[in-house]
């Protein structure tokens, strides 16, 4: 009889809190399903920006092969503005910066390489841009400023990093600095990497410079 009560007792109970609580609830499930809806639609708006984008790097490339260098900048000035979250807009900007260079516009590429360091879709691409930004600003005869930023995180870009400092170096004449980026440029580098060989060529060379230097002078 006490346990008929007692279950009779929770089912009023349960009847009193869904008549109290109804509301919250149903809220609760629309919402619930709201975020699966919404999840979805953000999933499909993803997808059509992503394939957008990719469109949009196909035409940038073909007006790049075609020599259309202004309709290259309008194409990387919409993946920047209107596709910034996808992989495109990057890749896009880091090409026009490479045509930059090649044609020695040396501030232009250096605005499309701050952009991506900046808004780059993922950490790899943004140390690559500064990478790159760092080699400009060299050729610009600004070291320092070059140096500065081969400072900071480099990920997977470490060797190359170093393999920078150890060139900027031995342009400034500091033999020391360089040898000492240039080994951690070869031990940082990956077995398969294809710098192993050129790092190696530039420590043998200091080997030879030091042992030159350090010959007594003929009389």
């Amino acid at each position: 009889m006490a346990t008929h009560l007692d279950e009779e007792e929770e089912l009023e109970n349960l009847k009193r809190w869904f008549r109290e609580n109804w509301v919250a609830l149903a809220a609760g499930l629309v919402i619930g399903f709201g975020a699966i809806g919404g999840w979805q639609g953000w999933k499909a708006y993803q997808d059509r920006q992503s394939l957008a984008g990719a469109q949009m790097y196909d035409d940038l490339k073909k007006a790049l092969t075609a020599g259309k260098t202004d309709d290259a900048v309008a194409i990387t000035d919409k993946l920047q503005a209107q596709y910034a979250g996808t992989p495109y807009a990057s890749a896009a900007a880091l090409r026009l910066a490479s045509v930059k260079v090649a044609a020695r516009d040396f501030d232009a590429a250096l605005l499309r390489l701050d952009w991506v360091a900046e808004h780059g879709d993922e950490n790899g691409i943004r140390q690559l841009a500064v990478l790159r930004k760092a080699r400009v600003l060299w050729q610009q005869n600004k070291p320092d400023e070059a140096l500065k930023l081969l400072d900071g995180d480099a990920g997977d870009y470490a060797s190359l990093y170093a393999e920078l400092r150890g060139d900027i170096a031995y342009a400034k004449n500091d033999r020391d600095a360089a040898r000492k980026a240039y080994q951690a440029a070869l031990d940082s580098a990956p077995e398969a990497a294809a710098n192993r060989a050129l790092l190696q060529q530039k420590l043998d060379d200091l080997a030879v410079d030091a042992a030159v230097a350090a010959e007594p002078v003929k009389s």
